[in-house]
């Protein structure tokens, strides 16, 4: 994670204080987030949000993690033992273990912002290397960030195999994960993209999942644990190939998070491994849920706000066949029925739409507006946005380049990224980032797209991947994968700090790239091409939202066979369906009649309305997941703001549903009073929130639409 290294290594340093024997010293604290020292223990405690993590660091004794507790004081960790180890030319070694190796050098501490971050460094000598272990928390959430990075001092190159995030033992409980987009040609019959799994493992049962290209092609890269007072919860920050392992025996479950096997060359350059999230809290799924909203938000984004817009996109309505004056009228209808954000998607370049209207691979790589279309670029359609109201964004994929264009654009055949000596497609190529000459052009490509344009959003897509094994790209053959992704890193933490106002959309060919490592860099993400119908979108936003704020999460309103927008059969449907996240429309306004117009207009309105509280949500899914079959009668996602105040309860009816059902929320402060109204029958009633939570809000189905959104506000 290049940026955060970078940002972490220029905070204060507390060197270590005197203290009398025996007395336990707050070193750092920032909120409720601290680090204390007990010179007796020989411990180190880290403490945010009422979880202590403590570390036995010292330099008469192993490294391990001794304790993980919330204020429960239910110990989450099961033996005294470090919780990683490096896999050294081809020998495990336990970090920390002295053994093994491994000298205890110092314990060094950081405070910045919201955030504390504990370092114990260590020197191996028998390999000529450092290794620091990191632990970082932020004020606020029960989470821990961990990663371990490992710097040569002068020693022979070492190979540096299967590095880990984190491998801990925990009390057995049932797991709970979520599966990934599962390909382009997922069957939405059966709901197979984004749904929430879970299994209690047997004795002696292995369970895995993963990923050998990109992070959320198959699983999303997080799991939780259930306990009986709280709830476990990890994440990988990491968009490659990754791996998770969770073994149960006697002891309870072996969890190990890290990287899929690979191995990669220690030479020179300090070498970072994966960043991994792991915490307690009080509570169920969706407290965790919660925690790890707040460490989004404030632990990675660092402040940085989630501000989902409305925003038009050109692509299924329009494909390829755009250009200056058909974008200047959508923007005008767009702009007039409450839009904020315009983005035109794939085919403004040069050469695009060769072969038919949704032909993108045709210019790819050419960087350059069509001049036919666009005479004058595209400066001037940002400038008509800007008089309308509405912010810019513009299509990119920059991993990718057409193979027709080699040698007529810059691209050297070299940077191109090959597996078993072959691109993978004889059309396009992957560009290996992990090239310092390719990785510098496509960086160049960018900044002068975005110095012409002058683009307010930008919208990075990548819809092909090989793990790359060619030589002479600064990676060997099995670290292809590892390579490209810290590249990639560095190029968006270069953007950001080159354009911080820049919004940056995170898509791959849908949703292969979902995860918290991309949810640093990014601001939005889209999480599916198959955006109806309005089922779908549903079951895709009520398991994403188990990891994800929903203000992160964008789909788009477009037409479809069963859901037609002119004279559309329940309008306020199609368009709730997608308020829980990021509102997305796409489709073409000559269409549409003044009636459609207009009830497009009062939805939008409606979900302007809800972002304050939609902003710095974290989703609670009240029900079983949306299904196309066979789903609840009724499926509902709570969104609630970090102190139970607001709340907003999406609830929807499916066409067999039951005429009434009852919704409990989760969250509420029991003592509150609040206030229920509904988005179309106002006042609904107030009650405490203890009766709230216990007795629910009762739903009568509407004759006008099967979709209901509350909101329930404390008084």
């Amino acid at each position: 994670m290049p940026r955060r290294l970078l940002v972490l290594i220029v905070l204060l340093f507390a060197a270590l204080p005197a203290s009398p024997a025996g007395a336990a010293t707050t070193v750092a604290k920032l909120g409720d987030a601290s680090i204390t020292h007990d010179t007796s223990a020989l411990t180190w405690a880290i403490t945010a949000n009422g979880t202590t993590l403590t570390l036995a660091l010292d330099p008469s004794r192993d490294f391990a993690v001794q304790r993980l507790v919330t204020s429960s004081n239910k110990v989450w960790n099961v033996g005294t033992v470090p919780d990683t180890s490096i896999t050294l030319n081809g020998a495990r070694l336990a970090f920390g273990n002295r053994a093994e190796g491994f000298v205890y050098q110092n314990a060094v501490t950081f405070a910045s912002g919201q955030s504390v971050r504990l370092d114990a460094v260590f020197d191996l000598p028998s390999a000529g290397m450092q290794v620091t272990r990191h632990y970082l928390a932020t004020s606020g959430s029960p989470t821990f960030e961990s990663w371990t990075t490992i710097a040569p001092m002068g020693g022979p190159p070492a190979a540096l195999a299967d590095i880990n995030g984190f491998q801990l033992t925990v009390p057995n409980g049932t797991l709970h994960w979520l599966t990934g987009l599962q390909g382009d040609n997922a069957d939405v019959e059966h709901d197979s993209a984004f749904t929430l799994e879970q299994k209690a493992l047997a004795m002696g049962e292995h369970f895995t999942v993963g990923a050998q290209g990109r992070s959320s092609e198959q699983t999303v890269p997080w799991f939780a644990i259930d306990g009986a007072q709280d709830e476990f919860y990890a994440a990988l920050m990491w968009s490659g190939a990754w791996s998770l392992t969770v073994d149960r025996s006697t002891a309870g479950l072996a969890l190990s998070l890290g990287l899929a096997p690979m191995s990669t060359m220690a030479i020179e350059t300090p070498i970072e491994g994966p960043h991994a999230l792991f915490g307690v809290v009080k509570g169920g799924l969706s407290q965790a849920t919660g925690a790890l909203r707040s460490y989004v938000l404030q632990g990675i984004r660092q402040g940085r706000p989630l501000t989902p817009m409305v925003t038009y996109n050109t692509w299924f309505a329009y494909g390829t066949e755009i250009d200056d004056s058909s974008m200047r009228e959508e923007m005008d209808h767009a702009a007039a029925m409450g839009a904020e954000l315009f983005v035109i998607d794939a085919g403004w370049y040069a050469g695009a739409g060769a072969d038919n209207a949704f032909d993108f691979d045709s210019g790819l790589g050419s960087w350059t507006p069509d001049p036919a279309r666009f005479p004058n670029g595209l400066k001037p359609l940002t400038d008509y946005a800007h008089s309308l109201g509405l912010k810019f964004g513009i299509w990119v994929e920059p991993e990718r380049v057409n193979l027709s264009l080699l040698g007529s654009v810059g691209v050297d055949e070299s940077w191109l990224a090959m597996q078993g000596g072959s691109y993978n497609n004889d059309r396009v190529a992957q560009i290996c980032l992990g090239d310092a000459a390719a990785r510098q052009w496509v960086l160049d490509q960018l900044t002068a797209l975005i110095d012409a344009a002058q683009p307010d959003y930008l919208k990075w897509d990548n819809n092909f991947w090989i793990n790359c094994d060619r030589p002479g790209h600064g990676h060997g053959t099995t670290d292809g994968n590892f390579t490209h992704v810290n590249a990639l890193y560095s190029m968006l933490a270069e953007l950001r700090a080159r354009y911080p106002d820049l919004l940056i959309e995170n898509v791959s060919g849908g949703g292969n790239r979902l995860d918290l490592g991309m949810a640093q860099y990014s601001d939005v993400a889209w999480m599916d091409d198959r955006t109806a119908p309005s089922v779908n979108v549903r079951h895709n936003a009520e398991g994403l939202s188990a990891v994800f704020p929903p203000a992160y999460l964008l789909s788009f309103v477009t037409e479809h066979d069963s859901e037609p927008l002119h004279d559309a059969a329940d309008m306020s449907l199609y368009f709730r369906s997608r308020m829980a996240g990021a509102l997305g429309l796409c489709f073409r306004s000559a269409d549409l009649s003044e009636s459609d117009v207009a009830e497009m207009s009062h939805e939008i309105d409606i979900y302007k309305s809800t972002r304050d509280t939609l902003s710095a949500a974290a989703g609670a899914l009240l029900t079983p997941q949306a299904a196309v079959e066979n789903g609840p009668a009724w499926d509902v996602l709570q969104a609630a703001d970090a102190g139970g105040k607001q709340l907003l309860v999406y609830a929807f009816q499916s066409p067999d549903g039951a005429e009434t059902f009852t919704v409990k929320p989760t969250g509420l402060v029991a003592a509150t009073t609040y206030e229920v109204r509904s988005v179309d029958g106002g006042l609904l009633g107030t009650a405490k929130g203890s009766d709230l939570m216990a007795g629910g809000i009762n739903l009568v189905q509407s004759p006008n639409t099967a979709a209901h959104i509350l909101f329930v506000t404390a008084k």
